[in-house]
């Protein structure tokens, strides 16, 4: 973005700023980055740039999921990487969710959210016995098979069972970020939204009315790396996800968080007659690429159909929306140093997963910033080569 001569002659222009660390995106992961180097050093001086309001991206249009992952995730990333890696994967991811706990919601109560469950579910032996693979354990990763009896009452006639794994939670992650932006300012660190960086600099950033003068820079874009520069273009791929709200009419049972593979469709209840439903996502995928949230008429049908007729819900919509996420082709992020104009970092690429594995990703980040680090975790299975 630039600015016309015209504003700049206004009030809209502002003075420079002086900062140690600037961080490019206001998200849960930008916010988890700043948390952490305040944790671990907060004797720097943190300033926080979003071109909207902190969560106006995806972190604040996801379905709520903070959770470790499907069964599905844990078996592709075995067949890719080998279980030991993926493991790690998990470790990591389960360690995310309880330093979340440990630091953010135990003591936040302005944060409703409840420990429960997620389960990959089945709908059949069939499409159970189609999914497994003998170099894939679940057991390896503690999902633990429910049979249909052990399913909650509402989906035992739906579906044949299904691998649970917990703890998990369920959250609205609106809250979670405004306490994480609330600590963060308590902090001292400067957070300034509907301001854009188009630009790094050797020394620092440009926006479109001022300078920022900063020792070090991270970009916590996400799916929007593309749009920032170039040579991120292939690497992280923005892609939509389509969210529905409905309020069901009859009493549906379903307390955890659910993935249904076969169907590529997460659900979750948000409020006792409130079901959000996420996914389908390939019935336009050619369509779901790109980092403009709109709606998809086709796969928003997709959605409904499936509530009304895989779980046999009668509702009313009421909300849709959709957000916008980056994916690798390794379907794991990106966090390291950039080539740049000065010292620069990255992190993103979360591929659909930066709920459960922001938090801890961010403490990854920050000790990679801070010199603490040489390598991140993610550097085993591929390390960023960008140039700016």
């Amino acid at each position: 973005m630039t600015t016309s001569h015209w504003l700049r002659q206004h009030q809209f222009t502002t003075h420079d700023i002086t900062t140690d660390i600037l961080i490019v995106g206001g998200g849960y992961v930008g916010l988890s980055t700043a948390y952490w180097i305040t944790e671990l050093n907060p004797e720097l001086k943190i300033t926080v740039i979003d071109r909207s309001f902190c969560g106006a991206g995806a972190s604040g249009r996801n379905a709520g999921f903070l959770t470790m992952g499907s069964a599905s995730f844990y078996k592709g990333l075995t067949l890719e990487w080998g279980v030991d890696k993926a493991k790690q994967v998990f470790h990591f991811a389960a360690e995310s969710l309880e330093l979340v706990h440990q630091h953010i919601l135990k003591s936040s109560p302005e944060i409703k959210f409840d420990r429960t469950s997620s389960m990959t579910l089945f709908k059949s032996e069939q499409n159970h016995l189609k999914w497994q693979n003998n170099l894939f354990d679940p057991n390896e990763f503690n999902f633990k098979w429910k049979e249909t009896s052990g399913l909650p009452t509402s989906l035992q006639n739906k579906f044949f069972g299904g691998y649970e794994a917990l703890p998990e939670y369920k959250i609205n992650p609106i809250p979670l970020l405004a306490s994480l932006k609330k600590r963060l300012e308590n902090r001292k660190v400067q957070i300034i939204e509907n301001s854009s960086v188009f630009q790094l600099t050797p020394d620092g950033a440009t926006t479109e009315v001022n300078s920022v003068k900063a020792k070090k820079v991270v970009l916590a874009l996400n799916g929007y790396f593309p749009q920032f520069h170039s040579s991120f273009s292939g690497a992280i791929v923005p892609r939509r996800a389509q969210m529905l709200a409905i309020e069901i009419e009859e009493e549906f049972d379903c307390p955890s968080l659910y993935y249904d593979p076969a169907e590529r469709v997460y659900w979750r209840k948000t409020q006792d007659k409130v079901l959000v439903v996420g996914g389908k996502r390939l019935l336009d995928e050619a369509g779901e690429t790109g980092d403009f949230e709109k709606i998809s008429p086709i796969v928003q049908k997709g959605l409904e159909e499936y509530a009304r007729q895989e779980l046999g819900l009668n509702f009313k919509v009421i909300n849709r929306w959709s957000g916008t996420m980056g994916f690798t082709e390794h379907e794991l992020p990106f966090i390291g140093r950039l080539e740049a104009p000065l010292e620069a970092y990255m992190i993103g690429g979360f591929s659909g997963h930066g709920m459960g594995l922001g938090f801890r990703s961010g403490k990854e980040m920050a000790e990679v910033t801070l010199g603490m680090k040489s390598e991140s975790f993610y550097d085993q299975f591929k390390k960023p080569q960008f140039k700016l």
